[in-house]
């Protein structure tokens, strides 16, 4: 396996950003990819310092791309618009610098927390690129998130990328699935003791009636921590594949 640290200007941000690619050195290429995202305060070297993803990687001859998002939500806001820069700048990027497929059925989306969050929000809006998305612990609730006393998340931060309540309603993952409809495989997990467990169970609760047979929810035990992530990411990767 090789270990990439990647350094690289964004025309579409006008600034730097880091990508951190864990690739199969066999030399066959096509390599399946999955995009795995960071949460909140995280960075592109958060999954790498928590979990053995190298060992994973090599075990399902899998490239395993973590970007930075800093603590842009995966949304387009005034500041960043991460989102539009993911879609149409990063992904081609990645594509082009490294021996990935390019194939809806080899390309994987994962993510855990706000990166859970983001995981869901672009695969539904994308499943031209993606055909399987998972999701830890993601926030499926981002105006709940805002107000649960336990939200380490900054009113002001939160405000200032989903600055009115039609910007919330547009960003909610409910209504982002409704307008979309999506037919990818789809998984959940969340564990008993998450201070988002009710809204991950509503949630559950929503796809179990939209998506039906390409649903699947994982019923953990842990709180909102790497331990629970740690615990459960190779069943995650097992269940991609």
């Amino acid at each position: 396996m090789v270990l990439m640290n990647l350094s690289y200007r964004t025309n579409y941000l006008h600034t730097y950003f880091k990508t951190t690619v864990v690739i199969p050195d066999t030399g066959k290429g096509d390599y399946t990819a999955v995009w795995l995202l960071h949460g909140y305060t995280g960075d592109d070297t958060a999954w790498i310092r928590h979990v053995n993803i190298e060992q994973l990687a090599r075990e399902h001859d899998w490239a395993i791309i973590m970007p930075e998002a800093r603590n842009a939500f995966y949304s387009d806001s005034a500041f960043i618009p991460y989102y539009s820069y993911f879609i149409d700048e990063f992904i081609p990027k990645m594509q082009n610098l490294l021996p990935i497929s390019k194939d809806v059925n080899k390309n994987f989306i994962v993510g855990s927390s706000m990166g859970g969050y983001g995981a869901l929000k672009i695969a539904f809006k994308n499943a031209d690129k993606f055909s399987k998305v998972a999701a830890l612990s993601p926030i499926t609730d981002i105006e709940h998130f805002r107000d649960n006393p336990k939200c380490p998340m900054a009113h002001e931060t939160f405000d200032a990328i989903f600055d009115s309540p039609e910007k919330i309603a547009k960003n909610q993952l409910t209504n982002i699935y409704n307008n979309q409809q999506p037919k990818q495989q789809i998984l959940t997990l969340c564990g008993d003791k998450d201070f988002m467990h009710e809204d991950n169970v509503m949630f559950k609760n929503f796809l179990s009636i939209h998506a039906k047979d390409h649903y699947t929810w994982m019923s953990v035990e842990g709180d909102h921590s790497w331990k629970t992530w740690n615990a459960n990411i190779a069943k995650v990767l097992d269940w991609l594949a």
